[in-house]
C-alpha cells in the first residue's frame, strides 16, 4: 500500500510541470530589490527624497556656520548641533544605494519635529539675516519631505548654501550658463577631458564636504577665526556643488564654467593658508590636500 502511494505520488510530481506548461503558466522568481524600489517611496521620487536630504545638512550647516561667525544664540547651538547630526545621519542612508532604507517616513518624521522644536524655542531670539534665511530654507526642505511622502511632486530647491536672497547672501555667484553659438571651436568640452572634468567637480564637492564634517566632529573649541574659516568652507563648498551640478549637463563649455573655476581656486589659496595655520582644522588636512589638487586639475582642464 505505500509503495504503491509512492509511487502514485511521484507520478504527480513528475506530471505536475507538464500540466503548468500546458495551462500556459511558468514559475519566475521574485523581483529583486533595487536601490529605486522602497517601501516609502520608488523610483525617482527616491531621487528626490535623496537629495532634499543633502539639501537638508546644507541648509542647517549653513544656519550653524552664520550663528558661529556672528556669536549668535549660543545656548541653541547644542540641539541645533543634534539636528544636524540626524539629517548627516539619513543624508548618508540616502546615499547608500547597495543598502538603501525602505522606510524613512519615521526618520523625516523625527527631523521635523526636531526643526519644530527648535523653532518653538528661538522664535524670540534675534539673528542675522544670513542665519535667519538658512533657517527658513531647512524648514521649507522638511515641508517638501512630507508633502513628497504624502504622493505630491515637489521641485528641489537649488544646491547653494542658502536660498538666494540677493545682494549681501552667502551663496556664490551665479555665472550664465549659454549655449556655445559661435565662438571657438574646442572650447566645448568632450570625450575623455568631459569624463575627467566631471570626476574631479565631484571628487571636490566630495572631499570638501568631508573636510568641513570632520573639523564640524573635531570636537575643538573654535575662536572667532576657526569660526569664520568654518563659514568660508561652507561657502566653498555650496561653490563647489555648484560646479558639480553643471559638469552633469549635457554640454559643458569651458567659456561658461571659466569663471566659477577661477572663484573657487581663489578662494581654495585662501582657505589652505588659513586651516594650515589652525590646529582646529588638523583632521581635514588628507580631504583638504585632495580638494587643492582638484581644484588645480580643473583649471588645467578649462584653460
Amino acid at each position: 500500500m505505500r509503495k504503491r502511494l509512492s509511487n502514485c505520488l511521484m507520478g504527480l510530481m513528475l506530471l505536475a510541470p507538464l500540466v503548468a506548461i500546458a495551462c500556459g503558466t511558468t514559475y519566475s522568481p521574485p523581483p529583486s530589490q533595487t536601490p529605486q524600489s522602497t517601501g516609502d517611496l520608488e523610483g525617482s521620487r527616491y531621487e528626490t527624497m535623496r537629495v532634499l536630504a543633502g539639501r537638508l545638512v546644507d541648509r542647517l550647516q549653513g544656519t550653524r556656520d552664520e550663528l558661529r561667525a556672528s556669536r549668535e544664540a549660543e545656548r541653541e547651538m547644542a540641539p541645533l548641533g543634534d539636528l544636524i547630526e540626524k539629517a548627516r545621519r539619513f543624508r548618508d542612508q540616502m546615499e547608500n544605494y547597495s543598502n538603501p532604507p525602505r522606510y524613512v517616513r519615521d526618520d523625516v518624521n523625527e527631523l521635523d519635529r526636531m526643526a519644530r522644536d527648535l523653532e518653538s524655542r528661538t522664535r524670540e531670539v534675534r539673528v542675522s539675516t544670513r542665519a535667519y534665511d538658512n533657517w527658513r530654507g531647512a524648514l521649507d526642505v522638511l515641508d517638501r519631505m512630507q508633502r513628497l511622502l504624502a504622493g505630491q511632486d515637489v521641485d528641489i530647491p537649488p544646491a547653494s548654501g542658502s536660498p538666494s536672497t540677493g545682494s549681501g547672501g552667502s551663496t556664490y555667484p551665479t555665472y550664465p550658463t549659454s549655449p556655445s553659438t559661435g565662438g571657438s571651436y574646442g572650447s566645448v568640452l568632450s570625450g575623455t577631458a568631459l569624463e575627467d572634468f566631471r570626476r574631479t567637480a565631484h571628487e571636490v564637492s566630495v572631499r570638501a564636504t568631508l573636510a568641513r564634517d570632520t573639523a564640524e566632529r573635531s570636537g575643538t573649541v573654535y575662536n572667532d577665526t576657526d569660526r569664520r574659516l568654518l563659514a568660508d568652507l561652507s561657502y566653498f563648498l555650496s561653490g563647489a556643488r555648484d560646479l558639480d551640478t553643471r559638469a552633469a549637463a549635457t554640454t559643458v563649455d569651458r567659456r561658461d564654467v571659466r569663471p566659477l573655476v577661477e572663484r573657487l581656486s581663489e578662494d581654495a589659496r585662501r582657505l589652505d593658508s588659513g586651516m594650515r595655520s589652525s590646529s582646529a582644522f588638523s583632521r581635514s588636512s588628507t580631504d583638504w590636500a585632495d580638494v587643492m589638487r582638484g581644484v588645480q586639475r580643473l583649471m588645467d582642464l578649462t584653460r
